[in-house]
């Protein structure tokens, strides 16, 4: 089981998940951004060689998120495909069966920069145009302030390289949780990592496989 650490966000407590998701136990919402389904398929029509395990790998966190939490409803922050692809695309046919699996959660996503031909629709999920206010947050791709809340966001897949003496650098996935936004890491395992550059009262929480490991101020080496 991924370890899971609870943080209060503008007055509500929600659950940060190693499996690289939110839960939000008070309104049963899971959160994810950056799937990027079917981007191994799109490389691999470009000639890159990759196995086609990627989008089975990423469902099976899913299941496991949804059967550990329970949620109500999943929310996708945006870039929940990585460009257009056809209808008979492989992994079209392992997601609805995964969809099938789950029908009676309601699923949705925000659209993001990636997500310019996505049929939502036919993948089981409502389309959300820009962003969406849940009070106390808003829940959006890019992760700009908001004058109506706090905003969840993701968009950027923050993450950190951390170095010890004689050791390799290490990059790793990160929550970083600032005074207005909170940006969640990449879902999908097939995304590059952003360095962040934590300011003064933020809160950086490391993925390393399976565990949370919160990182003090300084932590932060340079890519």
């Amino acid at each position: 089981m991924s370890e899971t650490l609870a943080v209060d966000v503008a007055g509500e407590r929600v659950l940060l998940d190693a499996a690289r998701a939110v839960y939000w136990p008070a309104r049963g919402v899971l959160l994810i951004a950056d799937a990027h389904f079917g981007k191994a398929q799109l490389l691999r029509e470009s000639g890159i060689a990759l196995p086609e395990a990627d989008t089975g790998g990423d469902l099976a966190r899913l299941d496991d998120l949804i059967a550990r939490h329970r949620p109500q409803q999943l929310l996708v922050l945006g870039d929940l495909v990585h460009g257009r692809t056809s209808a008979n695309a492989q992994w079209i046919a392992a997601f609805a069966q995964w969809r099938g699996r789950h029908t009676s959660l309601h699923c949705s996503v925000v659209r993001g920069n990636h997500d310019r031909h996505l049929d939502a629709g036919g993948l089981g999920f409502e389309s959300i145009a820009a962003s969406q206010f849940e009070p106390p947050f808003v829940f959006a791709h890019e992760p700009h302030p908001d004058p109506r809340g706090y905003v969840l966001a993701g968009h950027i897949h923050p993450g950190v390289v951390l170095r010890e003496r004689h050791a390799p650098k290490a990059r790793l996935p990160v929550f970083w949780l600032r005074d207005a936004s909170a940006v969640l890491p990449a879902f999908g395992r097939l995304t590059g990592l952003w360095p962040v550059a934590p300011g003064p009262g933020d809160r950086v929480i490391a993925v390393a496989r399976d565990r949370l490991i919160r990182l003090p101020a300084g932590a932060r080496q340079p890519a």
